[in-house]
């Protein structure tokens, strides 16, 4: 599994963080939530780009935006049409991919199969499999309106536990995700533009085993869940003149979960969630811009929640503009947070315990954010600089506290706050060159009582060389390095790490088919500590093949 954090390692599976594929979130209300698993959905193949939106956004994308949003946009069907196979092999990896596109202007359509797994982590049992079928259609009906469809079924196959842990056994587990989604989109003028998404996403989970430790050994554990997401948005953007614009939109979502060993109950449980938001910008004159928005939300567990944002942006000189903002961001508690009741039973019915407890008085994260920034644009387009110096105050911070030696319930705490610089620095010195540099510099404070042992990274940094060559030749250099942090807690601190990842790759002409044959090797310096000790990331080479024809 792959987790999404921004800058601020809180908690272990991203739930603060939004994962969108077509405008379809992925987060899991069941559990422990967040998108961890979200990021396996997509083969690359499919990817157009990815657009990584820094700092909270959920008063244009709702509460699980509070630090940030992935969204990823895949390709049109116009732009796959023809055959497509590739493989990736080595090192642990054995990655397969098919696909078949077709159509015409107006209507066409994109079938998908992929499989893909690796070997995981050294010395765990944690290696996985995944099966994809993905179609995608994209209809014209009217030079005005454009409609998107597409449907996707996930059998996904791993290993988990520890050797040794009685309470977490080696065991084998099953997902399996399948959604649906509509999208509409019409333009009858240029100045005003609507957009309808109908989704739907269900996904079964199989995790059973049973505990070894007395008093509780025999007892059958069934972390397995059937849940489902339902969810509808309508969005209106209106151009009013070249200084003044706004997009109104509303939406409603529904969650439920079939979790018997998690909620305590057979019933399906679940929250509707509704939404309406609103953004305007507005010109007063050349080289500024008022940008401001709102997002109000109501949960039918929680109640209500806003998410107000404003931002003034000043072109001080042409290529060079300077932002300023404040936002104000609530995130609600998650079904799990919230609701979970997960209680176990001997095998002959007595009562045996409970490990997570329900909280019916949680409140809501607050997230409080000021920022000032900088961006230029130089050398005809071929510089760019992004700049951002925050502070972000989290209240009422949602946390879980052990009671007992199984008992958990989650709580708020005072909170922390984060201070940090990030800037990225993008150079294309010619057509064939491009270097980035990315770093974040960062100080948390955490504001309860006691040590809190998670400690984000105090740097982070990225810095990448893409290079064309002559005869169809690209190389990719990329070294990521961030000093010591501590993801789940004090026990888990690990030291300064420094990765190397690099690729060299080929594109030519084999027997009329476009091909692309690449040689990839990770952690080049050898074995690393991933986020916790003696969790490493060994070195890997592995080669891959592309067609397309």
């Amino acid at each position: 599994n792959l987790v999404a954090a921004y800058h601020a390692p809180v908690d272990e599976y991203g739930v603060r963080s939004l994962i969108l594929v077509d405008g379809r979130s992925l987060y899991s209300p069941t559990f422990v939530g967040g998108g961890f698993r979200a990021l396996n959905a997509v083969p690359i193949e499919e990817v157009e780009r990815i657009e990584v939106l820094r700092g909270t956004n959920s008063a244009a994308f709702g509460a699980h935006a509070l630090f940030g949003v992935i969204n990823v946009v895949t390709r049109h069907a116009l732009d796959t049409l023809g055959q497509a196979v590739s493989f990736n092999a080595g090192g642990g990896v054995a990655d397969a991919y098919a696909r078949i596109g077709w159509g015409v202007p107006g209507l066409a359509q994109r079938l998908t199969v992929s499989s893909s797994g690796d070997h995981g982590w050294r010395d765990l049992h944690d290696s996985q499999r995944r099966v994809q079928v993905l179609w995608r259609a994209d209809i014209k009906p009217s030079p005005a309106s454009e409609l998107m469809l597409q449907a996707g079924l996930i059998e996904w196959d791993a290993q988990d536990g520890f050797a040794g842990n009685a309470n977490d056994p080696l065991r084998d587990v099953a997902l399996r995700k399948s959604h649906a989604l509509l999208q509409w989109s019409h333009a009858a003028r240029p100045e005003a533009t609507w957009k309808a998404t109908l989704s739907w996403d269900e996904e079964r989970m199989t995790d059973r085993f049973a505990f070894a430790t007395p008093p509780f050994a025999g007892i059958a554990v069934d972390l397995g869940y059937q849940e489902r997401r339902l969810a509808l948005e309508l969005e209106h953007t209106r151009v009013i003149s070249p200084s003044w614009r706004w997009v109104l939109g509303g939406g409603v979502r529904d969650d439920s979960s079939l979790a018997p060993a998690q909620f305590a109950t057979t019933e399906r449980v679940g929250v509707r969630d509704w939404r309406v938001f609103g953004h305007a910008e507005w010109s007063p004159t050349p080289g500024w811009l008022l940008n401001a928005g709102l997002f109000a939300g109501y949960r039918t567990d929680t109640g209500s929640f806003l998410a107000p944002r404003l931002m003034l942006n000043h072109e001080i000189a042409p290529g060079h503009t300077l932002r300023a903002g404040l936002t104000r961001a609530e995130r609600p508690p998650l079904l799990f947070e919230r609701s979970a009741d997960a209680r176990f039973f001997f095998p002959d019915g007595r009562f045996a315990g409970s490990t997570y407890r329900p909280n019916p008085a949680l409140r809501n994260e607050v997230l409080w954010v000021r920022e000032l920034g900088y961006h230029a644009s130089l050398a005809e387009g071929r510089v760019n600089l992004d700049v951002r110096l925050y502070q972000e105050r989290l209240h009422d911070f949602i946390q879980f506290r052990t009671t007992g030696a199984f008992g958990r319930e989650h709580i708020n705490a005072p909170g922390f706050t984060l201070r940090g610089l990030e800037y990225q620095l993008i150079w294309r010195p010619s057509e064939r060159t491009e270097w980035r540099l990315n770093q974040s510099f960062n100080q948390v404070r955490w504001h309860q009582a006691g040590p809190m042992g998670r400690e984000p990274p105090a740097r982070l940094s990225t810095v990448a060389w893409f290079q064309r060559l002559d005869h169809g030749w690209d190389v990719a250099l990329m070294l990521h390095e961030h000093t010591g942090m501590a993801w789940r807690g004090a026990a888990s601190a690990v030291g300064s790490v420094t990765r190397v990842d690099a690729r060299l790759a080929r594109e030519f002409d084999w027997g009329g088919a476009r091909a692309e044959a690449a040689l990839v090797v990770q952690s080049l310096g050898g074995d690393i500590d991933e986020f916790v000790p003696n969790r490493l990331s060994n070195r890997r080479v592995y080669a891959s093949l592309r067609l397309e024809f």
